[in-house]
């Protein structure tokens, strides 16, 4: 009954425009605590191979985070125009797994590296000013998530986020 309900969910259906019609309250932990975990392999899997280029970084990357902005973002909107009380409980309940998942993100050691090899790789005279900014913002993100900061200065830097 759970898998059912979990591929019936919206959050986690593939469409063209958001089936806002279909989202209710019920739909936001199983559908977030499923992406999350999905989206965490996917990271892992990225960690793995990640390559300074952007085809391996970028993109895959990109791909991670679209899907995490766009359920986040279906969900945020819902509470701007359709709030519940059910509503707000229910993402009250996945906040802090998306708070964590989104450090998580921030603080990849593998994917800041490539970040900073390909900045500093022949490669980076081929990118478009556009693409530079792109690579040039996501250290920039990394750093004011804490990556450069000692285990555990990070920690009591994620507690704090937490919050």
């Amino acid at each position: 009954m759970a898998d059912a309900n979990i591929e019936s969910n919206p959050l986690l259906q593939d469409f063209e425009f958001p089936p806002f019609d279909a989202i209710e309250a019920k739909h936001v932990h199983p559908g977030i605590h499923t992406l999350l975990k999905k989206l965490e392999i996917d990271l892992e899997e990225l960690e793995r191979t990640v390559e300074p280029s952007w085809p391996k970084l970028v993109e895959p990357l990109e791909k991670i985070v679209d899907r995490l902005e766009v359920v986040w973002g279906m969900i945020n909107h819902l509470k701007a125009v359709k709030d519940t009380a059910d509503l707000r409980a229910a993402i009250g309940e996945v906040l802090e797994e998306w708070v964590k998942f989104q450090l998580r993100l921030g603080q990849s050691k593998p994917v800041y590296n490539a970040f900073k090899a390909l900045q500093e790789s022949p490669d980076w005279k081929m990118l478009s000013d556009a693409q530079k900014r792109i690579v040039e913002r996501q250290i920039k993100e990394a750093v004011l998530k804490g990556i450069s900061l000692e285990d555990g200065k990070r920690e009591e830097f994620n507690k704090i986020q937490q919050v």
